[in-house]
Protein backbone atom coordinates (compact mmCIF):
# COMPACT_ATOMS: atom_id res chain seq x y z
CA UNK A 1 0.00 0.00 0.00
CA UNK A 2 2.89 2.63 0.85
CA UNK A 3 4.28 1.74 -2.67
CA UNK A 4 0.94 2.42 -4.15
CA UNK A 5 0.43 5.29 -2.39
CA UNK A 6 4.04 7.01 -3.65
CA UNK A 7 3.36 6.01 -6.93
CA UNK A 8 0.07 8.10 -6.69
CA UNK A 9 2.37 10.63 -4.90
CA UNK A 10 5.09 11.22 -7.68
CA UNK A 11 2.32 10.70 -10.68
CA UNK A 12 0.59 13.38 -9.40
CA UNK A 13 3.99 16.11 -7.93
CA UNK A 14 4.76 14.93 -11.76
CA UNK A 15 2.00 15.52 -13.39
CA UNK A 16 1.60 18.64 -11.24
CA UNK A 17 5.39 20.06 -12.31
CA UNK A 18 4.70 19.56 -15.96
CA UNK A 19 1.58 20.85 -16.32
CA UNK A 20 3.09 24.04 -14.85
CA UNK A 21 6.14 24.32 -16.50
CA UNK A 22 5.79 22.90 -20.05
CA UNK A 23 7.07 24.73 -22.81
CA UNK A 24 4.30 26.83 -24.40
CA UNK A 25 3.64 26.14 -28.10
CA UNK A 26 5.35 28.57 -30.75
CA UNK A 27 3.86 31.92 -31.00
CA UNK A 28 2.50 32.81 -27.70
CA UNK A 29 3.50 35.33 -25.06
CA UNK A 30 4.25 38.05 -27.72
CA UNK A 31 5.59 41.40 -27.47
CA UNK A 32 4.69 42.58 -31.29
CA UNK A 33 6.74 45.69 -32.51
CA UNK A 34 5.24 48.92 -32.60
CA UNK A 35 3.58 50.73 -35.59
CA UNK A 36 2.86 54.08 -36.18
CA UNK A 37 -0.94 54.41 -37.51
CA UNK A 38 -2.51 57.69 -38.32
CA UNK A 39 -5.52 56.79 -36.30
CA UNK A 40 -6.93 54.65 -33.55
CA UNK A 41 -10.87 54.21 -32.15
CA UNK A 42 -12.10 53.54 -28.92
CA UNK A 43 -15.33 51.86 -28.58
CA UNK A 44 -17.39 51.08 -25.40
CA UNK A 45 -20.61 49.25 -24.35
CA UNK A 46 -22.17 50.44 -21.10
CA UNK A 47 -25.27 49.76 -19.10
CA UNK A 48 -26.33 52.48 -16.65
CA UNK A 49 -29.31 53.82 -14.63
CA UNK A 50 -30.38 57.35 -15.67
CA UNK A 51 -33.41 59.07 -13.98
CA UNK A 52 -34.38 55.51 -12.39
CA UNK A 53 -34.51 53.77 -15.89
CA UNK A 54 -32.10 51.56 -17.20
CA UNK A 55 -30.30 52.21 -20.01
CA UNK A 56 -28.18 50.31 -22.46
CA UNK A 57 -25.37 51.56 -25.11
CA UNK A 58 -24.33 49.04 -26.95
CA UNK A 59 -21.96 50.20 -29.81
CA UNK A 60 -19.45 47.31 -30.21
CA UNK A 61 -21.52 44.56 -31.67
CA UNK A 62 -22.83 46.75 -33.83
CA UNK A 63 -19.49 48.12 -35.10
CA UNK A 64 -18.14 44.29 -35.62
CA UNK A 65 -21.09 43.24 -37.20
CA UNK A 66 -20.56 46.37 -40.50
CA UNK A 67 -16.83 45.39 -40.58
CA UNK A 68 -17.84 41.77 -41.22
CA UNK A 69 -20.32 42.77 -43.85
CA UNK A 70 -17.37 45.47 -45.49
CA UNK A 71 -14.52 42.60 -45.93
CA UNK A 72 -13.80 42.45 -48.77
CA UNK A 73 -11.29 39.35 -48.61
CA UNK A 74 -11.29 37.78 -45.46
CA UNK A 75 -12.40 37.52 -41.91
CA UNK A 76 -10.62 35.72 -38.88
CA UNK A 77 -12.75 35.76 -35.57
CA UNK A 78 -11.12 34.53 -32.13
CA UNK A 79 -14.09 35.13 -29.27
CA UNK A 80 -14.01 33.19 -26.08
CA UNK A 81 -18.06 32.70 -25.52
CA UNK A 82 -19.59 32.27 -29.10
CA UNK A 83 -23.48 30.65 -27.38
CA UNK A 84 -26.87 31.02 -27.19
CA UNK A 85 -26.94 30.92 -23.33
CA UNK A 86 -28.70 32.78 -21.76
CA UNK A 87 -28.62 33.73 -17.46
CA UNK A 88 -31.58 33.10 -14.88
CA UNK A 89 -33.95 35.61 -15.01
CA UNK A 90 -31.78 38.00 -17.36
CA UNK A 91 -32.60 37.49 -21.27
CA UNK A 92 -29.77 39.08 -23.57
CA UNK A 93 -29.57 39.99 -26.61
CA UNK A 94 -29.45 37.12 -29.09
CA UNK A 95 -25.79 37.94 -30.20
CA UNK A 96 -24.60 34.21 -31.01
CA UNK A 97 -27.37 33.95 -34.02
CA UNK A 98 -26.99 37.62 -34.59
CA UNK A 99 -23.11 37.39 -35.65
CA UNK A 100 -23.79 33.71 -36.84
CA UNK A 101 -26.29 35.07 -39.31
CA UNK A 102 -23.40 38.09 -40.34
CA UNK A 103 -20.98 35.11 -41.23
CA UNK A 104 -23.45 33.31 -43.24
CA UNK A 105 -24.36 36.16 -45.27
CA UNK A 106 -20.88 37.08 -46.20
CA UNK A 107 -20.29 33.76 -47.16
CA UNK A 108 -23.51 33.30 -49.53
CA UNK A 109 -22.92 36.90 -50.93
CA UNK A 110 -18.91 36.44 -51.44
CA UNK A 111 -18.15 32.54 -51.35
CA UNK A 112 -14.70 32.60 -52.60
CA UNK A 113 -13.43 35.08 -49.16
CA UNK A 114 -11.95 33.25 -46.43
CA UNK A 115 -13.63 33.10 -43.14
CA UNK A 116 -11.91 31.27 -40.26
CA UNK A 117 -13.44 31.60 -36.10
CA UNK A 118 -11.30 30.51 -33.71
CA UNK A 119 -12.89 29.68 -30.46
CA UNK A 120 -13.08 27.70 -26.99
CA UNK A 121 -14.41 24.30 -25.86
CA UNK A 122 -16.45 25.77 -23.00
CA UNK A 123 -19.22 26.53 -25.97
CA UNK A 124 -19.78 22.63 -26.20
CA UNK A 125 -19.77 21.93 -22.30
CA UNK A 126 -16.07 20.41 -23.13
CA UNK A 127 -18.19 18.27 -25.61
CA UNK A 128 -21.65 17.68 -23.98
CA UNK A 129 -23.65 18.93 -26.08
CA UNK A 130 -23.91 20.96 -29.52
CA UNK A 131 -22.90 24.62 -30.00
CA UNK A 132 -25.87 26.00 -32.52
CA UNK A 133 -24.40 28.68 -33.63
CA UNK A 134 -20.97 27.42 -34.54
CA UNK A 135 -23.23 24.40 -36.34
CA UNK A 136 -24.67 26.05 -38.49
CA UNK A 137 -21.40 28.42 -39.51
CA UNK A 138 -19.92 24.53 -40.28
CA UNK A 139 -22.94 23.49 -42.32
CA UNK A 140 -22.43 27.24 -44.27
CA UNK A 141 -18.72 26.52 -45.03
CA UNK A 142 -16.86 28.67 -42.90
CA UNK A 143 -13.91 26.97 -40.56
CA UNK A 144 -14.47 26.71 -37.15
CA UNK A 145 -11.46 26.03 -35.01
CA UNK A 146 -11.60 24.33 -31.58
CA UNK A 147 -8.65 25.33 -29.81
CA UNK A 148 -6.53 22.30 -28.04
CA UNK A 149 -6.59 23.75 -24.32
CA UNK A 150 -4.30 20.02 -23.45
CA UNK A 151 -1.40 22.29 -25.49
CA UNK A 152 -1.45 25.24 -22.82
CA UNK A 153 -0.42 25.03 -19.07
CA UNK A 154 -1.82 23.98 -16.36
CA UNK A 155 -3.90 26.77 -14.12
CA UNK A 156 -5.17 24.79 -10.77
CA UNK A 157 -1.95 22.46 -10.90
CA UNK A 158 -3.54 20.99 -7.11
CA UNK A 159 -6.05 19.37 -9.56
CA UNK A 160 -4.46 19.00 -13.36
CA UNK A 161 -1.78 17.06 -11.88
CA UNK A 162 -3.57 14.56 -11.41
CA UNK A 163 -6.38 15.14 -13.90
CA UNK A 164 -3.51 15.10 -16.93
CA UNK A 165 -1.77 12.36 -15.76
CA UNK A 166 -5.03 9.84 -14.90
CA UNK A 167 -8.10 11.06 -15.75
CA UNK A 168 -7.93 13.20 -18.81
CA UNK A 169 -9.21 10.22 -21.20
CA UNK A 170 -11.86 9.06 -18.32
CA UNK A 171 -15.67 9.14 -19.19
CA UNK A 172 -17.36 9.72 -22.27
CA UNK A 173 -18.83 12.83 -24.77
CA UNK A 174 -21.74 13.19 -25.72
CA UNK A 175 -25.23 13.32 -23.53
CA UNK A 176 -25.19 14.61 -20.19
CA UNK A 177 -27.11 14.07 -16.83
CA UNK A 178 -25.45 16.25 -14.59
CA UNK A 179 -26.48 19.96 -13.93
CA UNK A 180 -25.21 22.35 -16.68
CA UNK A 181 -22.25 24.62 -14.45
CA UNK A 182 -23.03 27.77 -16.96
CA UNK A 183 -26.55 28.11 -16.88
CA UNK A 184 -29.46 26.09 -15.07
CA UNK A 185 -31.68 26.32 -18.04
CA UNK A 186 -28.52 24.80 -20.25
CA UNK A 187 -28.06 21.23 -21.51
CA UNK A 188 -27.28 18.73 -18.93
CA UNK A 189 -22.99 17.98 -18.82
CA UNK A 190 -20.93 14.53 -18.54
CA UNK A 191 -19.27 14.22 -15.88
CA UNK A 192 -16.03 14.02 -18.20
CA UNK A 193 -16.90 17.84 -18.92
CA UNK A 194 -17.43 18.29 -15.17
CA UNK A 195 -13.38 16.96 -15.07
CA UNK A 196 -12.36 19.33 -17.57
CA UNK A 197 -14.02 21.96 -16.43
CA UNK A 198 -12.22 22.06 -13.41
CA UNK A 199 -8.60 22.63 -15.21
CA UNK A 200 -9.96 26.30 -15.75
CA UNK A 201 -8.06 27.41 -18.93
CA UNK A 202 -9.33 28.78 -22.05
CA UNK A 203 -8.54 30.84 -24.99
CA UNK A 204 -10.00 33.89 -23.89
CA UNK A 205 -9.23 36.02 -26.83
CA UNK A 206 -11.79 38.30 -28.07
CA UNK A 207 -10.46 39.68 -31.59
CA UNK A 208 -11.57 40.18 -35.31
CA UNK A 209 -9.25 40.74 -37.93
CA UNK A 210 -10.53 41.79 -41.51
CA UNK A 211 -8.24 43.29 -44.58
CA UNK A 212 -9.63 46.27 -43.55
CA UNK A 213 -8.86 46.47 -39.83
CA UNK A 214 -8.66 44.77 -36.42
CA UNK A 215 -10.99 44.99 -33.13
CA UNK A 216 -9.80 43.65 -29.99
CA UNK A 217 -12.34 43.49 -27.27
CA UNK A 218 -13.46 42.59 -23.64
CA UNK A 219 -16.86 41.55 -25.07
CA UNK A 220 -17.95 37.97 -26.06
CA UNK A 221 -21.04 36.90 -28.69
CA UNK A 222 -22.62 35.48 -25.79
CA UNK A 223 -26.32 35.81 -25.10
CA UNK A 224 -26.11 36.15 -21.26
CA UNK A 225 -23.35 38.50 -21.65
CA UNK A 226 -25.17 40.62 -24.12
CA UNK A 227 -25.61 43.61 -21.66
CA UNK A 228 -22.23 43.71 -20.16
CA UNK A 229 -20.25 47.14 -19.88
CA UNK A 230 -17.32 46.26 -22.13
CA UNK A 231 -14.62 47.95 -24.35
CA UNK A 232 -13.22 47.72 -27.74
CA UNK A 233 -10.08 49.09 -29.30
CA UNK A 234 -9.65 49.69 -33.37
CA UNK A 235 -6.77 49.97 -35.08
CA UNK A 236 -5.94 49.56 -38.84
CA UNK A 237 -2.14 48.81 -40.93
CA UNK A 238 0.60 46.14 -40.01
CA UNK A 239 -0.85 45.37 -36.97
CA UNK A 240 -3.08 43.25 -38.34
CA UNK A 241 -0.74 40.99 -39.98
CA UNK A 242 1.16 41.01 -36.02
CA UNK A 243 -2.75 39.83 -35.10
CA UNK A 244 -2.99 37.15 -37.98
CA UNK A 245 0.18 35.62 -36.78
CA UNK A 246 -0.64 34.89 -33.00
CA UNK A 247 -4.28 33.48 -34.69
CA UNK A 248 -2.41 31.67 -36.74
CA UNK A 249 -0.20 30.04 -34.11
CA UNK A 250 -3.87 29.29 -32.29
CA UNK A 251 -4.98 27.22 -35.60
CA UNK A 252 -1.11 25.44 -35.84
CA UNK A 253 -0.98 24.11 -31.76
CA UNK A 254 -4.66 22.74 -32.55
CA UNK A 255 -4.17 21.07 -35.34
CA UNK A 256 -6.60 23.12 -37.85
CA UNK A 257 -5.57 23.86 -41.74
CA UNK A 258 -4.93 27.87 -41.50
CA UNK A 259 -3.80 29.75 -44.44
CA UNK A 260 -2.52 32.82 -42.82
CA UNK A 261 -4.07 35.79 -45.23
CA UNK A 262 -2.11 39.00 -45.12
CA UNK A 263 -2.88 42.52 -45.23
CA UNK A 264 -0.63 44.43 -47.66
CA UNK A 265 2.61 46.81 -46.24
CA UNK A 266 1.72 50.44 -45.54
CA UNK A 267 3.38 53.24 -45.08
CA UNK A 268 0.96 55.12 -42.95
CA UNK A 269 2.71 57.64 -40.74
CA UNK A 270 0.85 59.33 -37.11
CA UNK A 271 1.25 60.06 -33.90
CA UNK A 272 -0.64 56.68 -32.48
CA UNK A 273 1.99 53.59 -31.43
CA UNK A 274 0.32 50.69 -31.28
CA UNK A 275 2.01 47.28 -30.63
CA UNK A 276 0.15 43.74 -30.22
CA UNK A 277 0.64 41.92 -26.26
CA UNK A 278 -0.75 38.15 -26.06
CA UNK A 279 -0.67 36.26 -22.75
CA UNK A 280 2.57 37.08 -20.57
CA UNK A 281 3.38 39.83 -22.26
CA UNK A 282 0.34 42.34 -21.49
CA UNK A 283 1.36 41.53 -17.61
CA UNK A 284 5.17 42.62 -17.94
CA UNK A 285 3.97 46.06 -20.19
CA UNK A 286 1.42 46.55 -17.52
CA UNK A 287 3.74 46.47 -14.96
CA UNK A 288 6.31 48.56 -16.48
CA UNK A 289 3.72 51.30 -17.84
CA UNK A 290 2.42 51.65 -13.92
CA UNK A 291 6.34 51.63 -12.69
CA UNK A 292 6.41 54.46 -14.84
CA UNK A 293 3.47 56.65 -13.43
CA UNK A 294 4.18 59.16 -11.57
CA UNK A 295 3.54 62.55 -9.57
CA UNK A 296 0.91 64.63 -12.20
CA UNK A 297 0.15 61.69 -13.87
CA UNK A 298 -3.08 58.93 -13.54
CA UNK A 299 -3.56 55.55 -13.59
CA UNK A 300 -6.86 54.32 -14.20
CA UNK A 301 -7.92 50.80 -14.11
CA UNK A 302 -11.59 50.05 -15.50
CA UNK A 303 -11.76 45.87 -14.35
CA UNK A 304 -13.55 42.88 -14.32
CA UNK A 305 -11.31 41.13 -12.40
CA UNK A 306 -8.03 42.13 -10.28
CA UNK A 307 -5.71 39.90 -7.98
CA UNK A 308 -2.29 39.66 -9.76
CA UNK A 309 0.30 40.34 -7.20
CA UNK A 310 3.26 42.32 -8.88
CA UNK A 311 0.33 44.24 -10.72
CA UNK A 312 -1.20 45.37 -7.02
CA UNK A 313 2.29 46.32 -5.83
CA UNK A 314 3.05 48.18 -8.78
CA UNK A 315 -0.17 49.98 -7.81
CA UNK A 316 1.03 50.34 -4.45
CA UNK A 317 4.09 51.84 -5.74
CA UNK A 318 3.07 54.55 -8.36
CA UNK A 319 0.72 55.84 -5.29
CA UNK A 320 3.40 56.71 -3.32
CA UNK A 321 5.34 58.24 -6.12
CA UNK A 322 2.74 60.76 -6.56
CA UNK A 323 0.63 59.13 -8.76
CA UNK A 324 -3.09 59.71 -8.63
CA UNK A 325 -4.73 55.93 -9.06
CA UNK A 326 -8.53 55.23 -9.12
CA UNK A 327 -9.53 51.70 -9.85
CA UNK A 328 -13.16 51.12 -11.45
CA UNK A 329 -14.08 47.53 -10.83
CA UNK A 330 -17.07 45.33 -10.77
CA UNK A 331 -18.21 44.16 -7.57
CA UNK A 332 -18.28 40.44 -8.09
CA UNK A 333 -21.49 39.81 -7.19
CA UNK A 334 -23.47 39.20 -10.13
CA UNK A 335 -22.59 36.59 -12.60
CA UNK A 336 -25.88 35.46 -15.27
CA UNK A 337 -28.28 35.99 -12.96
CA UNK A 338 -26.63 33.78 -9.79
CA UNK A 339 -25.04 35.79 -6.67
CA UNK A 340 -21.57 35.61 -6.57
CA UNK A 341 -19.31 36.39 -3.27
CA UNK A 342 -17.18 39.12 -4.03
CA UNK A 343 -13.73 37.42 -4.47
CA UNK A 344 -11.49 38.45 -5.46
CA UNK A 345 -12.02 42.25 -6.42
CA UNK A 346 -13.64 43.52 -2.87
CA UNK A 347 -10.73 41.80 -0.87
CA UNK A 348 -7.78 43.44 -3.33
CA UNK A 349 -9.50 46.77 -2.88
CA UNK A 350 -9.06 46.62 0.41
CA UNK A 351 -5.77 45.70 0.50
CA UNK A 352 -4.62 48.26 -1.68
CA UNK A 353 -6.39 51.05 0.50
CA UNK A 354 -4.49 49.56 3.29
CA UNK A 355 -1.28 49.18 1.65
CA UNK A 356 -1.51 53.43 0.08
CA UNK A 357 -3.06 54.69 3.23
CA UNK A 358 -6.19 55.32 1.47
CA UNK A 359 -4.41 57.15 -1.43
CA UNK A 360 -5.46 54.90 -3.93
CA UNK A 361 -9.18 55.34 -4.98
CA UNK A 362 -11.94 52.60 -5.52
CA UNK A 363 -15.28 53.10 -7.26
CA UNK A 364 -17.83 50.13 -7.80
CA UNK A 365 -19.53 49.95 -11.23
CA UNK A 366 -23.56 50.18 -9.92
CA UNK A 367 -23.98 46.68 -11.44
CA UNK A 368 -27.86 45.42 -11.94
CA UNK A 369 -27.71 41.60 -12.83
CA UNK A 370 -24.96 42.13 -15.98
CA UNK A 371 -21.36 42.67 -15.26
CA UNK A 372 -18.50 45.56 -15.47
CA UNK A 373 -16.70 43.21 -17.96
CA UNK A 374 -13.97 46.00 -19.02
CA UNK A 375 -10.25 44.99 -19.25
CA UNK A 376 -8.73 48.34 -19.42
CA UNK A 377 -5.42 50.32 -18.15
CA UNK A 378 -4.86 53.79 -18.54
CA UNK A 379 -2.22 55.53 -17.88
CA UNK A 380 -2.47 59.30 -18.19
CA UNK A 381 0.10 61.77 -18.61
CA UNK A 382 1.22 64.94 -19.19
CA UNK A 383 2.08 64.44 -22.99
CA UNK A 384 0.81 61.95 -23.88
CA UNK A 385 -1.54 58.92 -22.67
CA UNK A 386 -1.01 54.82 -22.93
CA UNK A 387 -3.95 52.61 -23.10
CA UNK A 388 -4.05 48.66 -23.14
CA UNK A 389 -7.08 46.91 -23.66
CA UNK A 390 -8.15 43.37 -24.44
CA UNK A 391 -8.91 40.47 -23.08
CA UNK A 392 -7.29 39.37 -20.24
CA UNK A 393 -8.16 40.65 -16.69
CA UNK A 394 -5.66 41.44 -14.18
CA UNK A 395 -5.03 37.85 -12.56
CA UNK A 396 -2.55 35.15 -12.48
CA UNK A 397 -4.71 32.98 -14.63
CA UNK A 398 -4.66 35.54 -17.23
CA UNK A 399 -1.49 37.33 -16.96
CA UNK A 400 1.12 34.40 -16.33
CA UNK A 401 0.45 32.09 -19.58
CA UNK A 402 -2.08 29.94 -18.64
CA UNK A 403 -5.53 31.31 -20.11
CA UNK A 404 -4.80 32.95 -24.17
CA UNK A 405 -5.32 36.60 -24.22
CA UNK A 406 -5.01 39.16 -26.14
CA UNK A 407 -4.60 43.03 -26.05
CA UNK A 408 -3.28 46.20 -27.77
CA UNK A 409 -0.68 48.56 -26.11
CA UNK A 410 -2.37 52.20 -27.97
CA UNK A 411 -0.33 55.21 -27.02
CA UNK A 412 -0.68 59.25 -28.52
CA UNK A 413 -0.46 62.39 -27.78
CA UNK A 414 -2.71 63.84 -24.54
CA UNK A 415 -5.32 65.75 -26.10
CA UNK A 416 -5.47 63.90 -29.19
CA UNK A 417 -9.19 62.04 -30.08
CA UNK A 418 -8.44 58.44 -28.60
CA UNK A 419 -6.49 59.74 -25.63
CA UNK A 420 -9.32 62.07 -24.97
CA UNK A 421 -11.87 59.68 -25.74
CA UNK A 422 -10.86 57.13 -22.90
CA UNK A 423 -10.33 60.07 -20.47
CA UNK A 424 -13.60 60.96 -20.92
CA UNK A 425 -15.27 57.34 -20.51
CA UNK A 426 -13.32 56.87 -17.46
CA UNK A 427 -14.36 60.45 -16.11
CA UNK A 428 -18.01 59.54 -16.88
CA UNK A 429 -18.11 56.58 -15.06
CA UNK A 430 -15.80 58.34 -11.93
CA UNK A 431 -18.11 61.27 -11.85
CA UNK A 432 -21.53 59.69 -12.96
CA UNK A 433 -21.76 62.60 -15.79
CA UNK A 434 -25.20 61.89 -17.08
CA UNK A 435 -25.87 58.57 -15.34
CA UNK A 436 -25.50 56.67 -12.30
CA UNK A 437 -22.37 53.99 -13.19
CA UNK A 438 -20.14 53.68 -10.06
CA UNK A 439 -20.65 53.40 -6.40
CA UNK A 440 -17.81 54.78 -3.52
CA UNK A 441 -15.73 51.98 -2.07
CA UNK A 442 -17.29 52.24 1.33
CA UNK A 443 -20.76 49.98 -1.11
CA UNK A 444 -19.14 47.20 -0.93
CA UNK A 445 -15.86 47.29 1.69
CA UNK A 446 -14.49 44.37 3.02
CA UNK A 447 -12.31 43.61 5.60
CA UNK A 448 -12.82 39.83 6.56
CA UNK A 449 -9.62 38.35 7.41
CA UNK A 450 -11.16 35.15 6.10
CA UNK A 451 -12.41 36.11 2.50
CA UNK A 452 -9.02 37.88 2.11
CA UNK A 453 -6.91 35.05 2.69
CA UNK A 454 -8.83 32.98 0.70
CA UNK A 455 -9.22 35.06 -1.93
CA UNK A 456 -5.13 35.19 -1.86
CA UNK A 457 -5.02 31.62 -1.55
CA UNK A 458 -7.15 30.96 -4.63
CA UNK A 459 -5.26 33.24 -6.53
CA UNK A 460 -1.77 31.80 -5.55
CA UNK A 461 -2.91 28.19 -6.35
CA UNK A 462 -5.37 28.66 -8.85
CA UNK A 463 -7.99 26.98 -7.44
CA UNK A 464 -10.62 30.08 -7.81
CA UNK A 465 -12.61 30.59 -10.89
CA UNK A 466 -10.67 34.41 -12.01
Amino acid sequence: MKLFLCGVFFIWLGGMAYGLYKPLPAGLAITGPKHQVPEAEFLYDLTFVRDGVVVREQRIFDRLLAEIAAAERFVVLDMFLFNGLQGEGLAGPLLADTLADALLRKKQRAPQMTITVITDPINTGYGSYPAAALDRLRAGGIAVITTDLTRLRDSNPLYSGFWRPVIQGFGTNGQGWLPNPFSANGSPVTLRSWLTLLNFKANHRKVLITDQLALVTSANPHDASGYHSNIALVVRGAIQNDLLASEAAVADFSGAPFTKPAVAARTDAGPYTVQLLTESAIKQRVVEAIGAAGEGETVWLAMFYLAEREVCRALVDAASRGATVRLILDPNKDAFGRVKNGIPNRQVAEWLRQRSGGTIAVRWYDTHGEQFHPKLVFVEGRAKGLVIGGSANLTRRNLDDYNLETALAVSGPAGSPFVAGVAGYCRRLWENRDGRYTLPQAAYQEALMFKRWRARVQEASGLGTF
